[in-house]
């Protein structure tokens, strides 16, 4: 589950924006500055609530070459969790299968009261609208939520698992 809202370090978004063999140094560049400019949202005096749920497997993906980047994108997910408007909670490996599994996704509330869903895909992204995937989408968060960890015991969770590589 990797379309966080305020997951991704530069370090962590350049890295990941290289594995496209397709893009050239510079559309990298751009998609990074892109990805941070999304962010800033969650500065903002009025900023959104955000609620988000991580696979720890997704969470474990270490290995020698890119622990500084990983190590770094996990220090700034623990601060983000730490802000009073923003949930992180770990989906614990021992969970097994989950509704998170088919993909990931993101939910968001209009101005209205209105429910919409974003479905992430490796090309791009569909909105979801239509009442009954939305309500899916809906069933699916409440699921990942109540298997995952809460609040703390997931930042306690990220900081032991970023432990061995700082």
């Amino acid at each position: 589950m990797d379309s966080l809202p305020c997951a991704k370090t530069a370090d962590y978004a350049r890295a990941v924006f290289r594995l496209d063999l397709g893009l050239t140094a510079e559309r990298v560049e751009e998609l990074v500055a892109a990805r941070l400019e999304r962010q800033t949202i969650l500065d903002r005096e009025h900023p959104p609530q955000v609620t988000v749920v991580i696979d720890e497997a997704a969470l474990q993906r270490f290995a020698e070459s890119s622990a500084a980047v990983l190590a770094e994108q996990l220090r700034h997910l623990v601060a983000c969790a730490r802000r009073p408007h923003i949930r992180v909670h770990v989906l614990p490996q021992g969970v097994g299968l989950h509704a998170g599994l088919f993909g990931p996704f993101i939910l968001g509330r209009t101005a209205d009261g209105s429910w919409l869903g974003f479905l992430d895909s490796q090309t791009g992204g569909t909105a979801v609208d239509d009442i009954n995937e939305v309500a899916t989408l809906l069933g699916r968060s409440e699921s990942l939520r109540s298997d995952a960890l809460p609040r703390q015991q997931s930042i306690d969770l990220l900081e032991e698992i970023v432990k061995p590589w700082i």
